[in-house]
């Protein structure tokens, strides 16, 4: 059974927007990291800040590669279905 072309959009739809939520979340504790580094009186350890905005920053890009393999998908799915339609 196929799905209409309104289901394939609402579907990789709602991937995008559940895809840019998680990367704003990532982005956001990304600054508040870096926000209560620069705001702590007292010293923190240097390479532990580093390993956690790294960390948050390597699953953010992975999220961006992701939400990048969506919209492609949805791009090719669905300019397929145009073309089929026009048949």
């Amino acid at each position: 059974m196929e799905m209409t072309e309104n289901a394939l959009r609402d579907r990789w739809d709602a991937e995008e927007r559940e895809l840019m939520r998680q990367i704003q979340t990532y982005e956001a504790c990304t600054m508040a990291v870096l926000n209560m580094a620069s705001d702590q009186l007292t010293s923190l350890h240097k390479l532990a800040v580093e390993d956690i905005v790294s960390t948050l920053h390597r699953v953010a890009l992975d999220l961006q590669t992701e939400l990048l393999y969506v919209r492609l998908e949805k791009a090719l799915c669905l300019s397929k279905v145009v073309v089929s339609g026009n048949r």
